[in-house]
Formats: C-alpha cells, structure tokens, sequence
C-alpha cells in the first residue's frame, strides 16, 4: 500500500499574478559533454526530470521565483500530510497530479490524496480517487488497497448500492484474508443497515465477528474491527426499538412495549460488548449510545398514544405525573453520560463522541430539574383544573398516574431489570 511519511517544508502561496509557467518540461533534455580528440568515448546522454519555473509577485511587489519537480511536490506533501496539515498535503498531491500527470509518482499521489480527502471528510472526492487507483494499480495488493479505501469511502459518503456490489464482488475473490473478509462483512452490514435491511445486516456483522475471531486467532482485545461490529449490531436493534411505536388499543399497545424492550436490551447488550473491547474510539461511542437508549425509551414513552377523550387539563396532569414517574430513565441515561466522561478521561480518549456526551450531560440536567420544577407546581395546579371540572370516567385519580395508556409500569434498567 502507498503511504505518506514525515514531514518537508512548505511554501507560503503568493496573491498575485502568475507572470510565468515555463513547463522547462525537458522530458528529455540531454546534457552532451564535448569529447576530446582521439578519446573514443562515445556522447553520454543524461535523463532529467521535468521541472516547473513559476514566477510571481508578491504582496511587496517584489517578483518571486520558484522551480519544482515532481519528487520536491511529493515530499513536501508527505510531509504536510505525516504533520496532520491535510488541507495542504491534499493541494500539493492535487499540484503534482496537475502538473506532472506522466510521472511515476502520480500513480500513488493519486491515492494519498484520497487519504487526504478522506480525513478531509470530502468521502465522495475520495472515493472517486481510491476507484481511480484501483482501476490502474500495477499489482493485485495495490488495487485491493484502493478497492477497500473506495467502499469504506462509499459507505461514508452513502451510496450504499455501490458499495453493497463492490463488497459482495469482493468477497467472491478468493485471495483475501480473513482480517479482509472481516472488514468486507463489516463495511456490507453498515450499508444494510443504512438500508434497513437489518436481518441481513446481522447476518454479515456476525460473519465479521466469526473471520476477525479466525483472523486474530479469537484474541480481539482492543480490536477496532471487533468493536465497530458489535457497535453496529448495537444500532441494529437501536434502530428497531425506535421504530417501535406505542398506540392504542391497550392490548396491542402492552405487545408492543414487550418487543420494545426486548429490542432495548439486545441493543444494549451489543453496546456493552463493544465497551468491553476495550478499544478507546469505540468504547466512547458505545458509553454515548447506551446513555443515548434511556434517553430515547423517555421519549418514546412520552410519545405514546393516550386515549382520544381526555381533555387538555387531563392531557397536562397525565404528560407532568408521567415525566415524573419517567425521571429515572434520565437519570439512568445521565449517570451513563458520567461515567463515559470519566472513562475518556482516563483513557484519554478525545473525540466527537465524547463532546456529543458533553453536550447531553448539560442538556439532561438542565431536563431533569425543569421536570423537578414542573411537579413541585404545575402538577398541583392541573390537578386543581381537574378537579373541577365535570367528571370523566377517564380522568386519572388525584395523586396517580395512569400508566401510558395501559403499558406496563415496568421499563428497562442497566441490569435488565425493573425501575419503576
């Protein structure tokens, strides 16, 4: 595989004008020394590389100079690219490309300017470079490299159909590896899953699981491969518990919270075994989504269908009573967003899943004081409206809570078990 490495200098851009482009481009240009008289030796033809001379006035109106070859172009590159500067790295691999298309580096500039565009997050800039590459890769690793950057980029970009072909063709070939057969299975079950083609999706994040267990000989501690499936198999049944919806009548609706829950904890049992990986990205991303199925088992409950002949005083003591009674699952989901904290402080680990955490750590609490607030007065005061009001054979009871239409008053805990 092509790889950039540390790191070279750099060349601050000029606004100005672009006075002179000599593409010196001496392809051929021969240097002939003279032969003295009687040496016998014949002309000796040396092979240079093709340079460009650029001209240009700088902002204190001083003309400017520069001349280049491809090879200064690609260390320059690597450079800025192994210093994590990729916005540059990608302009200079772009420079060289455009400049320089015959030489024999611009095969391999080709797919580390996919590798910058892809941690540019530019997936579909990439993509189209890691599908070039692989279409004029001179060796079978070479094109298996960029074939695997392509899908991964496809993926991300979501175009899902090509990468479901791309994937499904490569796993027919018989040359990979497993550690390559567990990543093939992987990257196919996410474009499954973002198709919500889940029971299939399954299948194959489970087949990811079996070849990287074979590939690494059952030893996946620290695993990104390992984590990212069960991660996945976790959003699998994430993405089944939320399209779970609770509505009348009473019996449908208590069926429907069971498979609600029973979804939840095979969601969170995935995300439990992605944390137990060990592996830092990961584990951040599970600790996120296991606080992140509290927080959506509260909503959904809240979304529930209530019967269509309570009034809007009843409708408001019934939503008050039901978010008091539905503050431990944000409590639960809060003290999940702790702890997640402190493990990536431990570990750490500094990502976009740990600010995500941070950012519902101060939005949860900000929503389970309000709901404190809201019980200590608007409760007593909806009540009151109720109470006065004409009797209704569906009014709740003063001081109870009728549960969500019938549902059961138990919901998910951390252990599976009850909470409320």
């Amino acid at each position: 595989m092509p790889t950039c490495s540390p790191i070279a200098s750099r060349r601050s851009p000029f606004g100005a004008l672009l006075l002179t482009a000599v593409g010196a481009l001496l392809a051929a240009c021969g240097a002939r020394p003279s032969a003295g008289p009687g040496s016998g030796k014949p002309p000796e033809f040396v092979e240079m590389q093709p340079v460009v001379i650029e001209s240009q006035t700088g902002d204190d109106g001083h003309i400017k100079t520069e001349a280049y070859d491809a090879e200064m172009l690609f260390e320059q590159a690597r450079g800025a690219f192994d210093g994590q500067r990729f916005d540059e790295a990608e302009r200079l691999y772009g420079k060289l490309l455009e400049r320089f298309p015959q030489s024999d580096l611009s095969i391999t500039a080709i797919y580390n300017r996919g590798l910058c565009l892809e941690h540019l997050k530019q997936y579909g800039q990439a993509a189209a470079h890691f599908r070039r590459y692989s279409q004029i890769a001179t060796s079978l690793k070479d094109k298996r490299d960029g074939e695997f950057r392509w899908g991964y980029n496809l993926v991300q970009t979501g175009d899902f159909p090509m990468a479901l072909d791309l994937y499904t063709r490569l796993l027919i070939e018989t040359d990979l590896s497993p550690a390559d057969r567990a990543e093939c299975y992987l990257r196919r079950g996410i474009a499954l899953l973002r198709l919500s083609r889940y029971g299939e999706a399954e299948k194959d994040l489970r087949r990811s699981l079996d070849q990287a267990a074979q590939a690494y000989q059952g030893e996946l501690m620290n695993n990104e491969l390992a984590a990212e499936a069960h991660f996945r198999r976790g959003e699998i049944y994430q993405r089944m518990c939320r399209e779970v919806t609770l509505k009348l009548p009473v019996e449908s609706m208590k069926d429907d919270l069971a498979e609600k829950a029973r979804f939840f904890r095979q969601s969170q049992a995935s995300f439990i075994d992605a944390l137990n990986v060990r592996q830092s990205y990961w584990a951040t991303a599970a600790g996120l989504k296991l606080g992140e199925l509290y927080e959506d088992f509260y909503t959904d409950i809240l979304s529930a269908e209530v019967p269509a002949d309570f009034d809007k005083d009843t409708k408001r003591f019934y939503f008050v009573e039901l978010r008091k009674k539905l503050v431990p699952l944000l409590e639960q989901s809060l003290s999940i967003y702790e702890k997640n904290i402190t493990m990536s402080e431990r570990i750490g680990a500094q990502n976009e899943w740990v600010k995500e955490t941070e950012t519902r750590l101060s939005r949860l609490r900000s929503l389970i004081e309000s709901t404190h607030r809201e019980d200590a007065a608007e409760a007593l005061e909806a009540a009151a409206r109720a109470a006065a009001a004409p009797p209704s054979t569906n009014a709740p009871a003063p001081g109870s809570t009728p549960p969500p239409a019938g549902a059961p008053a138990a919901l998910p805990s951390a252990a599976g078990g009850a909470i409320l």
